[in-house]
């Protein structure tokens, strides 16, 4: 008898990412340190540079490592950040990495084909779920639940159901991060006037401005969660 149930097999980005990060930890690599090119990392940990590129991103969001443009990638901490703000994981061995990559292509798309196909039906939706999360009493748990609602309207909104199909195959994944980054100071605040700014270029039905506020959306929260993990890898200084 074979079962259903499939177990997703862990990345190669994610093997590679913990055995980097375990050299940095026994030392290997101290701290200031410039790593290697991405080709020689790649042959070193038996990985493809594209699995590799993955893993140093991975590394950079949990606060080991660092890009300098031009430069090169260095070590800036040789600790774990579990106590850091923010766990950067999600279920079935995917990363916040993965799925913003997902989401700026996915969004921008829905957000562009939606400006163009809007009924009236979809835009009485968006501005019901703005309403509802626009009360200066709604929960963290709540304005999730409607930030879900919200994207996923705009997707059906689009006009496509494999697009549709697409977001909601994300909708495990985006309810963990949101519970996550929702936590993040101001954060609730600046989703919502992100939302309106992205609702505002549908009603105008301008698809150009409605695919960038969605991307931008999405770009701002990857901006934000790079500040936090420099916050968590900054040495505390005690008066």
């Amino acid at each position: 008898m074979t079962s259903d149930v499939r177990v997703p097999r862990r990345k190669l980005s994610d093997t590679a990412a913990d055995q980097l990060s375990a050299r940095i930890q026994a030392g290997e690599y101290p701290v200031g340190t410039k790593l290697p090119a991405e080709k020689e990392l790649a042959q070193l940990f038996g990985v493809g540079r594209s699995s590799m590129r993955e893993a140093v991103r991975t590394l950079e969001a949990a606060g080991y490592l660092e890009s300098t443009h031009g430069v090169g990638v260095f070590v800036r901490n040789d600790k774990p950040q579990s106590a850091g703000p923010l766990d950067l994981t999600l279920g079935g061995g995917y990363t916040m990495s993965d799925l913003f990559e997902v989401r700026i292509a996915l969004e921008g798309t829905a957000a562009e084909l939606a400006a163009a196909r809007l009924t009236d039906h979809h835009r009485e939706l968006l501005v019901t779920f703005l309403t509802a999360a626009g009360d200066p009493e709604v929960t963290h748990e709540e304005f999730v639940r409607l930030d879900a609602r919200f994207h996923r309207q705009i997707a059906e909104a689009s006009g496509n159901p494999l697009l549709q199909y697409m977001w909601e195959s994300l909708g495990a994944q985006f309810e963990e991060y949101s519970l996550k980054v929702i936590e993040i100071p101001g954060r609730l605040e600046r989703a919502h006037t992100d939302h309106v700014g992205i609702a505002d270029a549908l009603a105008q039905r301008d698809p150009e401005l409605a695919a960038e506020r969605a991307r931008e959306h999405v770009r701002t929260v990857q901006r934000e969660l790079r500040r936090s993990a420099d916050d968590a890898a900054r040495p505390r200084t005690t008066a």
